[in-house]
């Protein structure tokens, strides 16, 4: 069991590793918006997913190892990481709802859609075995959503992903003796 000061601590050093996580997801978020006008962008995507984890065990492992002393419990790294993630995925809906909120102004759908009604990507869906009538519809759907139902969505999609990378990275991150 960690002493109040310990979890003020734990709480204070996850607040900020979450907000720069949150920054992260940001520039990701914007990189994937950007790639529908400038496919450039999607290198940007893919790193921002990729490093995502890479960054996370990075910031476990200096807690760990600079913070409290070198060990530290499963329990205690996933603590820490779950409050890392939950600050993050705040930052990141709140990012979203703003975005859609003030500044899409249908943009994204309408790239959406004029990207599911080319050719060659019609094609590649029915190769894929997808029904394309069954997607317009999906896409016409999602078009009604609130900018509030993306974010909210967007927070327990990054929630509950970040969570379970949390339980594998505390499984990895923990120690209990200092080498």
């Amino acid at each position: 069991m960690i002493s109040p000061e310990e979890y003020i601590q734990l709480k204070a050093f996850a607040r900020q590793d979450g907000f720069f996580i949150g920054l992260l997801w940001i520039f990701t978020f914007a990189c994937f918006i950007g790639s529908m006008t400038e496919p450039g962008l999607q290198i940007g995507f893919i790193a921002g997913i990729t490093i995502t984890p890479v960054i996370i065990y990075y910031r476990l492992k200096h807690y760990r190892d600079k913070v409290i002393g070198g060990t530290i419990s499963f329990r205690r790294a996933f603590a820490f990481l779950a409050f890392v993630i939950v600050d993050a995925s705040i930052i990141l809906a709140a990012a979203t709802f703003v975005y859609f909120y003030f500044m899409d102004k249908g943009q994204f759908m309408s790239k959406l859609q004029e990207s599911l009604a080319l050719p060659e990507i019609q094609q590649s869906l029915t190769q894929a075995g997808m029904d394309i009538k069954n997607i317009n519809q999906q896409v016409q759907v999602f078009s009604q959503t609130r900018p509030i139902d993306i974010a909210f969505s967007m927070f327990f999609n990054t929630m509950i992903s970040g969570l379970f990378l949390a339980l594998v990275l505390s499984a990895i991150g923990k120690r209990t003796k200092v080498a």
